[in-house]
Order: C-alpha cells, then sequence, then structure tokens
C-alpha cells in the first residue's frame, strides 16, 4: 500500500476504509508474500485496523479488516513487533472465544459467524506464525473460550466452519505448547467433550440412514459421513492424538484406561465407516490408526463384537465382504467375533502395500505398527490375520518375495533400503508365526530373515521373548508342501530342483585348487573391506572376525563353545 493511501486509510469514514481494505485484500488475497513498505508502513497498518476492531461502533469494517488480518497474518517476520497480547485478546473475543459467564451474558446478541470465523483464520495464522502469541493464547480466554463453546456444539446453528476452526485452532496449541495437555484433560475434561463430538455426528449419520431405510442394524451398518463432518471428525482425531499421546506414562489408570475403551468403541465405528469422496475416506482411516496405535492392549477387545446370532439379523448368516481377490479378507466372522472392524484395517494395508510409487515412511509406518501391536495383543486378531496373510503353504515354486498376495509384498519389504519399514515387516510376519524361528523362515525364507533374526540375536533359531502365547500348535503343512519339503532351498524358500554338482568330473587336485582360489578371492576382498567376516556368536548375534584364520578357527567350534574359545586366545 502505497504512503498516500495509507494516510487515507488512517484518516477514513468508514466507506472509504472499507473500499481501500478491500482493494487491498483483493490485490493479496492469494499471496503469501507481502512486500515492503517504507516508514513502518505495515506497523501503522496493523494499527489503524486494530483501532477499528476494538471500537463497537465500527462493527461494520470488522469483517474487511479480519479479512486484512488474515493476508497481514501469513507474513511471519515482523509479527511479534506490531501484534501485541492485547491485539490478540481482540482477536479471540471477535472469534467469540469468551469465558462462560461473558458467554452467558451475551445469549440475546445476535451473532454475525462470518465476522467469528475471519476472526478465527486470523488468530490460527498469528498462532501458527508466532512463539509469543502461543503463550498469550495459552493464558487468556481463548482455550476456555473454546471448551465453552465445545459444550454448544450440539446447537444445529452452529456452523460447521465454526467448529471446525475451533478443533484446528486447539490442534495447533497443543502441538506447539505441550505444556497445556494435563490442563486440558484434567482440569477442562477436553477427552469426554472431543468423545462426545465424535458421538454426536455418529448417531446424527445413524438416526439419518435409519430414517431413510438403509439399514435396520446400527452394529453392522456402514455410515457414510459427509465431507464437512468428516472435516471436522479428522480435526477431533488429530486433537485426541495430541491429549492420548502421553496417557499412562506413569503407569496403568482406571479413569485413562476407561477413556481408551471408550475410544476404541467409536474408533471401530469410524474404521467401518466412508466418506462421500474416496480420497477423504482414507483420510478418516488414517486418522483413526494413528488414534488406535496410542490405546492400551487390552483395548483393542473392543475392536471385536460378539456376532449376531441369524435371528437377531433376520434369519441371514454372516455374509462375506471383498471381490476375487485373493488378498482381501472374505469373512466378517472368527472365532465367533465379528471382525469387520479388523478386515477394514486388513484391507486398508493391503492398499497401502498396493499403492504405486515409493513407499512413504507415513504412509506404511502407522498400519504395520498398529498390525504388530493387534497381534501380540490380542490372540483372535493374530488368528485371524495368520489364516489371511500366511496360510498353509502350498505352491513353493516361486520365492517368497515374488507374487502379489500379501505375504509376498510383507517378505519383499524384508530387503527394503527404508530400515523401519524393514523391520516392521519382518516384526509383523514373526508375530504371526507366534516368534517361532523356524516357522518364520519356512513362510519367508532364511535370506530374508537373516537381517531381522541377527538383529534380535536369533540367528541360532529358538522363539522370541517378547509374546505371550498360547501353547496349541498353528502348523497344517499341506500334502503339497511336504512332498517338497526336502527339496526347498531354506535361504530362498523355493523349491530348487536337483542339479548335477558342479565339481562333478574334477580330481581332487582340481578341487583343491577351485577351493584356493575361492579362499584367496575371500580374503582379497576382506582386505580391501569389501566384507567383512562374522560368525554367529554363543548370543545368536552376528559378530564380525578380524581375520580369515580366526573365521576358520571359529567354525571349527560349536557355537556354544565360542565365547569361551575366545577368551582362551585373549589369554
Amino acid at each position: 500500500m502505497e504512503e498516500a493511501a495509507l494516510k487515507l486509510l488512517e484518516n477514513a469514514n468508514d466507506q472509504d476504509f472499507v473500499r481501500l481494505l478491500t482493494d487491498f485484500n483483493t490485490r493479496f488475497e492469494r499471496q503469501f508474500t507481502l512486500p515492503e513498505m517504507p516508514n513502518d508502513g505495515w506497523g501503522r497498518m496493523w494499527s489503524v485496523i486494530f483501532h477499528r476492531l476494538v471500537n463497537p461502533a465500527a462493527s461494520g469494517t470488522h469483517f474487511t479488516c479480519l479479512n486484512t488480518v488474515r493476508i497481514l497474518s501469513r507474513n511471519k517476520a515482523g509479527v511479534d513487533s506490531v501484534v501485541d497480547r492485547d491485539c490478540v485478546s481482540t482477536l479471540v473475543k471477535l472469534a467469540g472465544l469468551v469465558t462462560e459467564e461473558e458467554a452467558l451474558s451475551r445469549l440475546n446478541e445476535q451473532i454475525n459467524y462470518d465476522v467469528v470465523l475471519e476472526a478465527q483464520k486470523s488468530l490460527f495464522n498469528l498462532i501458527y506464525s508466532s512463539q509469543a502469541i502461543q503463550r498469550f493464547c495459552c493464558g487468556n480466554s481463548c482455550v476456555p473460550g473454546l471448551m465453552c463453546r465445545m459444550k454448544l456444539f450440539r446447537d444445529p446453528e452452529l456452523p460447521y466452519l465454526v467448529k471446525y476452526f475451533d478443533m484446528r485452532i486447539l490442534f495447533l496449541i497443543t502441538a506447539l505448547c505441550p505444556d497445556i495437555r494435563p490442563q486440558l484433560r484434567t482440569e477442562h475434561h477436553c477427552l469426554t467433550y472431543l468423545i462426545e463430538i465424535l458421538d454426536l455426528e455418529i448417531k446424527t449419520v445413524q438416526e439419518l440412514q435409519e430414517s431413510s431405510c438403509l439399514s435396520n442394524n446400527q452394529q453392522n451398518t456402514n455410515l457414510v459421513f459427509s465431507v464437512e463432518q468428516n472435516d471436522l471428525m479428522n480435526e477431533v482425531l488429530k486433537l485426541l492424538y495430541n491429549l492420548v499421546f502421553n496417557l499412562g506414562k506413569n503407569g496403568p489408570d482406571e479413569e485413562e484406561e476407561s477413556y481408551c475403551l471408550r475410544l476404541v468403541t467409536i474408533l471401530r465405528i469410524l474404521i467401518m465407516s466412508s466418506v462421500k469422496e474416496e480420497e477423504k475416506t482414507k483420510e478418516l482411516h488414517s486418522h483413526t490408526i494413528n488414534l488406535l496405535l496410542l490405546m492400551s492392549p487390552q483395548a483393542y477387545e473392543e475392536l471385536l463384537m460378539p456376532m449376531p446370532s441369524a435371528s437377531e439379523v433376520g434369519g441371514a448368516t454372516a455374509g462375506a465382504v471383498g471381490g476375487e481377490d485373493p488378498d482381501v479378507a472374505q469373512s466378517y466372522e472368527y472365532d465367533g467375533k465379528d471382525m469387520t472392524a479388523v478386515t477394514t484395517i486388513f484391507n486398508y494395508l493391503n492398499e497401502q502395500l498396493r499403492a504405486p510409487g515409493k513407499l512413504a515412511k507415513e504412509t506404511l509406518n502407522p498400519i504395520l505398527i498398529l498390525m504388530c501391536e493387534m497381534c501380540r495383543a490380542n490372540r483372535s486378531i493374530r488368528k485371524f490375520l495368520r489364516q489371511k496373510i500366511l496360510p498353509p503353504l502350498r505352491d513353493v515354486t516361486n520365492k517368497p518375495e515374488e507374487g502379489d498376495t500379501i505375504r509376498n509384498k510383507l517378505c519383499s519389504l524384508m530387503t527394503s533400503p527404508l530400515i523401519e519399514i524393514k523391520h516392521l515387516s519382518a516384526n509383523f510376519l514373526f508375530i504371526l508365526c507366534k516368534e517361532n524361528v523356524s516357522r518364520f523362515i519356512k513362510y519367508t525364507g532364511y535370506g530374508n530373515a537373516a537381517g531381522y533374526l541377527a538383529t534380535q540375536g536369533l540367528m541360532l533359531g529358538g522363539k522370541g521373548k517378547s509374546g505371550d502365547y498360547s501353547s496349541d500348535s498353528e502348523e497344517s503343512d499341506t500334502e503339497e508342501y511336504n512332498q517338497m519339503k526336502d527339496k526347498i532351498n531354506p535361504v530362498t524358500g523355493q523349491f530348487q530342483p536337483p542339479r548335477p554338482s558342479p565339481m562333478e568330473g574334477m580330481s581332487e587336485e582340481q578341487k583343491e585348487h577351485e577351493v584356493m582360489k575361492l579362499v584367496s578371492a575371500f580374503e582379497k576382498l576382506t582386505e580391501q573391506k569389501v566384507i567383512k567376516p562374522c560368525l554367529i556368536s554363543a548370543d545368536g548375534k552376528v559378530q564380525p572376525v578380524d581375520s580369515i584364520l580366526e573365521f576358520q578357527e571359529g567354525l571349527n567350534c560349536p557355537p556354544s563353545n565360542r565365547a569361551n574359545h575366545n577368551d582362551s586366545d585373549s589369554d
């Protein structure tokens, strides 16, 4: 804004003031970097705008002023020098974020939600831009005002966009000011209100679908949310994630456990629901899975429901889901329990594994961690998923990582360059195998499994130590597998037909010559530090050796005696 226009703005009447600001807003609406202004032009502009905002008599200019504030607040540089505590308090008040007492005194006032919404957007930008403003909002009426308005979310006249930006502001405060989280949980009972918001949206859709005769059974209804409902719920789920993140870090608590149980019941409904736009459905499921990760292991039982009897569903038996795709879980029922929610999570994993392009950590990590936690915590879930992912082996002509099944995809990830995904994929399959090394190798091949087993100290076999599994056997080798069992290469996990020996027809001198060539090449690679010889130590982990001689001595020494053997050498 030029100097002349700025001076005119400082002395203009309401009509000219709105016109000048409207011109400015139109010019810079889509710009996120504002040009420099001489003579502290931006500071003077902030000052004249807030002079109008604190004046009730100039309420006709407030919407335009706030529109300008929203644009100016994008410019992070200099915000702290022009926006003080009083300015923030003005925005908080215009956003309707006042204490409960003040809200009661303003019950009969007409609310201009356009002004409220612009004030919310401006406040959000400023909180994001400035640590000082973040501290102001933790100490003024912003947080109490947000909590007060959350009690009014049932009011049908309250616009969804206002609810949405309330949740965005509160999420930003909890993300950038983690010290306020305990206060929100204990003093303001924020968890209760947030759960009630999710409950309200679920019941609204259930009642709508029932009235439209779309469903007669609430438990098995696939709810379909609108886009605005989805956006609001996603913000609530993100906010719950922040508040639940450190829940229970000081040990189990009965009240916290009740929150987890109630939350998982709601998350079960959300994971089975959809949104009118497919991409929004994926977004809802993603946030639901992120929050499920923070629940206590005992709470995963709430994902399962007793399967309704035939009489309860009008004489029909439990149906199947999915199409002809062999990777998509087909049954709702397992072990007398409704596995619909687990099926949806399973299908979500399947979609992420099939997604084209480079697999990103943020896409696969959460679902793989959740799968590991659920399977470790709940026997029924583990057995159900094992049936779908690791059925009895029949075809062993291909390598475990070759093919289009979920087992194939997970085995291929076990050698991924992304360390975390590689470990999680292996860990998930290991848990499905009840942490039994021989069973794990049977389904993945020793070549794929070696890296994971080395990190776990299980190179010598055995079982993992973290799982508490039932003692009953789940082995059911097929006839096809047993016929080929002795011809399966344990390294590749693939059937290998008999081949003639490469040394067939050689004399003993020729064989010795080939062996010495191999030893010479091995030693040369070791000296050049291309490879490093290793042995498996007594604790099942890989232990590097310094020379070929030490490697040869180690091979002649049983693993259980290697520790003593090495000690005697050092003496």
